[in-house]
């Protein structure tokens, strides 16, 4: 077997079209996007039940909450 997998270019690129080339890149961004959210998400209620339950002042972290 080839290594395909460590290609970075899809042999069936140029086949496909503007059209197909477009909607895989915007495909690829609106994944990454979703999954920056979903990190910011899990990460800001990470943060919000540490400083519920008192953990973020046990560790002297101040930060600015407006």
């Amino acid at each position: 077997m080839p290594l395909v997998l460590f290609a970075r270019r899809d042999p069936w690129w140029e086949i496909d079209g503007p059209a197909a080339r477009r909607e895989r890149r915007r495909r690829r961004f609106v994944s990454f996007a979703a999954f920056m959210l979903s990190l910011f998400a899990v990460t800001a209620s990470a943060y919000g039940w540490a400083f519920h339950l008192g953990y973020v002042g046990s560790l002297a972290v101040h930060f600015p909450l407006g």
